[in-house]
């Protein structure tokens, strides 16, 4: 009874964790749109060049070090041990973390005129704020999350988003309103960061006032000294952040390399400034589309970490294989849906239908990520951390190495290109590293079907746009817009649900797999055995 209590307890942290995720992770994608839509291309430019150094501090407090300090907890018997886990972790961060808000206070002006942009330096200023609070939220909330308690993480992520969201939103009405500069506008707005940090922080320090841990001995404290802390950190804790925080990295290149780039091509500085802001649209675009996988991959991950701690290799191929082959197939259907959509969906969002090509090309980094979160998923859960950072960091490096030369000779497309290329070169080189573990993953014939009912999918939704267009009366292109998306993504959606239906691209489990029709499956109430 009490295993299955906890099981029960586990189940239901892992839910609503994974429900706080997928709110938070709307949040931070959707309020861009408007907020775009109010600052503009050289606003949005502004905000979009120090976004991925707040981006990367989120992973630390967020995703990365408390699923790491949450397994230091777990495997930490005595709760006094536990608690004098927790704050030696914080001092660690704490030094770490000092570090790089002193780089980024006192190194601001040096960052951004690496970026072409001196201007940046106190936009810069602001976000490093937020890197003082880290050590806090990221340790508290692994305590929690090892104690299998997961409402504060899900409450202070819930809330943090919304304050950030609510002062970007305000700050871009503000300087809309009242022409404020552009670089004020983003010092402001980047002040949501830390502003927000503190609130979550409230929520999780009451949460420890409320609980009160037993107090840490000095015997517990000597015992955690012997444990080599400082290299798990970098290694496992470093890993996890790497693999959350992949895009933000290579966002954090194009930062540095976009804009010289550019002007290395040919554009003035101010021309250069405004493509990087319409070109960074795209990262809202990816960022919605990996909505879905992130929460998926969430949701599994206790799955394959008990079914590998059990030895059930059977449940654990299952688990992994159904949730790498509908991850692969919806983020596939978003691509080709945006791709289908593009010209519609980049003026309906952003009032502008500029860089349709070049957005679309960086859009089908929504399949590449799925694949590699799948992946990480699949060897974190077997604790093998070596082979992703290995893998990550070799495709960050990529991208440094041919980001700003593709943007020279292709222009701004090239940066889309870089981008792939850095993703499909961790991909690979992950697969390869790790063969043994992240083979017979993905069926061929399923791929064969899932390749047809895709095209035939783009066939029909480019059909529904053409006959869209012919058909309405309405001379406002924005409004054309919103009509074609609300005519055809119901056309794609249809096609391609229909079409994986008919060709039987899914097993009965991995229809089980995908949220709303496991719920339609189950209502309907169809079997769920299936041949093995």
């Amino acid at each position: 009874m009490k295993n299955r209590s906890r099981r029960k307890q586990v189940l239901a942290g892992t839910l609503l964790l994974t429900i706080a995720s997928f709110v938070a992770k709307l949040l931070s994608a959707v309020y861009r749109i408007p907020f775009q839509n109010m600052v503009g291309n050289i606003g949005f430019y502004v905000y979009q060049q120090i976004y991925p150094i707040y981006g990367i501090g989120m992973t630390f407090a967020l995703t990365g070090l408390p699923v790491f300090i949450s397994k230091l907890v777990v495997d930490t018997r005595e709760p006094e041990n536990q608690v004098a886990l927790v704050f030696r972790i914080q001092r660690i961060l704490l030094v770490i973390c000092l570090v790089i808000f002193c780089i980024l206070q006192f190194g601001a002006g040096l960052i951004a005129v690496r970026m072409d942009d001196s201007r940046l330096s106190p936009v810069i200023q602001s976000v490093s704020w937020m890197f003082l609070l880290i050590p806090f939220l990221s340790s508290w909330r692994g305590y929690f999350q090892g104690k299998m308690e997961m409402r504060p993480t899900a409450y202070s992520q819930v809330i943090e988003q919304i304050v950030r969201v609510s002062v970007i939103l305000v700050v871009a009405y503000w300087a809309t309103h009242h022409a404020v500069s552009p670089y004020k506008m983003g010092q402001f707005a980047m002040l949501s960061a830390p502003i927000a940090g503190v609130f979550a922080l409230t929520v999780i320090l009451a949460w420890v006032w409320v609980h009160r841990p037993v107090r840490r001995t000095a015997k517990s404290i000597a015992e955690m000294r012997q444990q080599p802390l400082v290299s798990r950190i970098l290694l496992e804790g470093g890993t996890l952040c790497l693999v959350s925080a992949v895009m933000l990295l290579l966002q954090l290149a194009d930062s540095f390399s976009v804009v010289s780039g550019l002007r290395s091509f040919g554009y003035t500085l101010g021309a250069a400034q405004n493509i990087k802001g319409i070109y960074d649209r795209s990262q809202t675009l990816v960022q919605l589309g990996q909505v879905l996988s992130t929460a998926s991959v969430t949701a599994v991950l206790p799955g394959l970490v008990m079914a590998h701690k059990r030895h059930q290799d059977v449940t654990f191929e299952h688990i992994a294989t159904t949730n790498l082959r509908t991850n692969l197939a919806l983020s596939l259907a978003m691509s080709v849906g945006l791709f289908a959509l593009m010209p519609e969906v980049n003026r309906l969002l952003f009032s502008s239908a500029e860089l349709n090509g070049t957005i679309s090309l960086y859009c089908t980094s929504i399949v590449l990520t799925s694949i590699l979160m799948t992946y990480n998923a699949i060897l974190q859960s077997k604790n093998q951390y070596k082979n992703t950072m290995a893998a990550i960091l070799f495709g960050f490096v990529v991208k440094l190495l041919i980001n700003q030369p593709l943007i020279a000779y292709f222009g701004i497309i090239g940066a889309s290109m870089a981008t792939l290329l850095s993703l499909v070169s961790m991909v690979l080189l992950l697969h390869l590293l790790a063969r043994r573990d992240l083979q017979r993953l993905i069926s061929g014939m399923q791929v064969v079907k899932l390749s047809v009912v895709l095209g035939l999918m783009w066939l029909a939704v480019h059909s529904a746009v053409v006959v869209v267009n012919a058909m309405s009366p309405i001379t406002s292109l924005r409004l054309q817009a919103l009509v074609i998306a609300v005519v055809c993504i119901p056309v794609g959606i249809i096609f391609f649900f229909g079409g994986c239906l008919v060709l039987k691209v899914f097993s009965v489990r991995e229809w089980l797999a995908i949220p709303l029709v496991s719920k339609y499956i189950k209502i309907k109430g169809v079997p769920t055995h299936e041949n093995r």
